[in-house]
């Protein structure tokens, strides 16, 4: 009896390995008095910004992230995204938007230029830049440089982009209909290959190998995407809150949940997932983004959020 207890024991512990998070969570510091809705993150730079305000730090010391700039805008921003350096693209629906440089008595480190196109969403993959608008569809715009931008395609067969994601050569998004692919590897000439999975609460994707994960009210969808033509849907993993926002790296997806915090998940096997690690910001966390052991959180009006996890 002793012996089947232990067996019984060990296997619970080999089992159960997985489901531990071998890294350490540091948190380095709250940054306060911005309204932090959205995050971005690149080069050591922190991209945070509301409706109407963009305000970028650098994090080159993460113990102590400087205020670089900050832009206001005329009309309500929509999306935001890091060409290379200091030119950032924005999205909104007013062609004529302008942004201006908020001057401080703080003297700003760095001028960055803005280029603002029409749109809901940007996704960028190197040189190519993506812009959804709920009704016009999707640009394919080559950005060079940064300097000057060329519209190489339009392509509107499948309206009400509310998220998407380009990983050459396929993008995958989520519109009115469910789960779309579209095979871009010409460019020149998109093609929708498949309408999947009607989702109606999904709001947001992430991909990661050869899986994509959908943010769908309180649940995470995994969909298999190596047959771009035919997502299988390989499980589904509930939580208490509305999900927010998505990030991965290093087999790892953590989740903003709100007021539920942030949960590092293991997806190393995705068909078989496991929460490995949770943790609760000062504030709710509305989104997340990565950038090499650095966690950052958007909190809205209580500012932003930087842990250290290694």
């Amino acid at each position: 009896m002793k012996s089947l207890i232990l067996i019984i024991l060990i296997a619970s512990i080999t089992l159960g390995a997985g489901a531990v998070d071998n890294r350490f969570l540091y948190p380095l510091g709250q940054i306060k008095g911005v309204e932090a809705n959205r995050i971005k993150v690149s080069d050591a730079q922190v991209l945070t910004h509301n409706l109407g305000q963009l305000w970028i730090y650098s994090t080159f010391n993460a113990w102590q992230p400087r205020l670089e700039a900050s832009y206001f805008s005329q009309f309500r921003i929509e999306d935001v995204n890091f060409q290379e350096g200091n030119r950032i693209y924005l999205s909104s629906h007013e062609p004529a938007n302008t942004v201006s440089l908020i001057d401080s008595l703080s003297s700003f480190g760095r001028l960055y230029f803005i280029n603002t196109v029409i749109g809901d969403k940007l996704t960028r993959e190197g040189s190519t830049l993506y812009v959804a608008d709920r009704f016009r569809g999707i640009d394919i715009i080559d950005i060079g440089g940064g300097v000057s931008s060329e519209l190489i395609a339009n392509f509107s067969e499948k309206w009400g982009i509310k998220d998407f994601v380009a990983v050459y050569p396929y993008l995958y998004a989520l519109n009115d209909f469910g789960f779309v692919t579209v095979d871009i590897s010409n460019q020149n000439f998109p093609l929708s290959i498949a309408t999947n999975y009607q989702i109606p609460d999904a709001s947001k994707l992430i991909k990661y190998g050869e899986y994509v994960y959908v943010a769908a009210g309180k649940e995470i969808l995994v969909l298999s995407v190596r047959d771009p033509e035919n997502p299988i849907l390989v499980t589904q993993k509930p939580f208490f809150n509305v999900i927010q926002a998505l990030a991965v790296k290093d087999n790892r997806l953590f989740v903003a949940l709100g007021q539920g915090g942030v949960k590092v998940l293991d997806i190393s096997v995705p068909q078989r997932i496991n929460e490995i690690n949770t943790f609760y910001p000062p504030a709710a966390a509305i989104d997340i983004a990565l950038q090499n052991d650095y966690i950052y959180i958007a909190m809205g009006k209580d500012g932003w959020m930087i842990y250290e996890y290694r």
